[in-house]
């Protein structure tokens, strides 16, 4: 990943004119680095209109690689458990359409959100732009992705150990799909939690529309949640019940 996506450039001053190779990582990490670490540089890329557009590309490409991935990861373990529940799949196989039912579910939820993202932010007292606001939410995707990708591996292995009918109830092949599907739904919370803490510090360099409240950016964050997590599901159904013929 390091050679897909840029390092960010965030210059700090340095008291000696020679600065060591450990130093520099640190003043300079990766985007992917930065998006699993919550790096405060990733604040400054999303408030620089210069490079927002260029910030935006780079979080939808990593949200699309992440799920993408864990899409056809979720397909791969549900073709295996039907086909040794029935012994013969309907076409498409689940590897086929899972990975864009995923994607494009989630991406669908951000893009149907995006004014209400943006009229909460605003009613919430902050002067947020609305391209601001479309890379702050592709930050939830960008962080779940990210963290999907390290979790996929004991999900995928947890759902072979089900296709081997492992004697034991924590195998059942409803209870790993069931958990499969909401896995992204739940590790998504760490990206609204990403969220919260980039507002948290933007508060302050964010133009102000009106008094706030205390807590205003933990409801601004609520209603983000609560408003994605009723839209993704519904809009992952439709584009699955298209893609199936439905």
């Amino acid at each position: 990943m390091e050679t897909t996506f840029d390092t960010i450039s965030t210059a700090k001053p340095t008291s000696g004119a020679h600065t060591s190779g450990s130093t520099d990582a640190e003043a300079n990490p990766g985007f992917f680095e930065a998006i699993l670490t919550d790096d405060e540089s990733v604040d400054d890329m999303v408030c620089d209109n210069s490079r927002l557009t260029d910030t935006v590309q780079k979080l939808l490409m990593l949200s699309l690689v992440g799920l993408l991935t864990y899409g056809f990861a979720l397909g791969f373990v549900t073709h295996f458990i039907e086909a040794q529940a029935s012994m013969s799949l309907a076409p498409p196989s689940p590897m086929l359409w899972m990975p864009p039912t995923i994607a494009g579910g989630f991406l669908a939820g951000i893009i149907i959100c995006l004014p209400p993202f943006y009229f909460y932010t605003q009613l919430s007292g902050l002067d947020a732009s609305f391209r601001l606001v479309t890379a702050q939410s592709l930050r939830v995707l960008a962080r779940m992705s990210v963290v999907l990708l390290g979790v996929m591996p004991f999900w995928v292995a947890w759902g072979l150990g089900s296709f081997l009918q492992l004697p034991h109830p924590l195998f059942d092949p409803d209870l790993v799909l069931t958990a499969g599907f909401f896995l992204p739904f739940l590790i998504g919370l760490s990206g609204m939690w990403s969220v919260y803490r980039s507002f948290r510090r933007l508060v302050d360099r964010l133009p102000i529309t009106h008094r706030r409240r205390r807590g205003f950016v933990l409801r601004l964050v609520a209603c983000w949640a609560i408003v994605l997590g009723f839209v993704t599901p519904v809009a992952m159904f439709r584009i699955a019940n298209f893609l199936l013929g439905g």
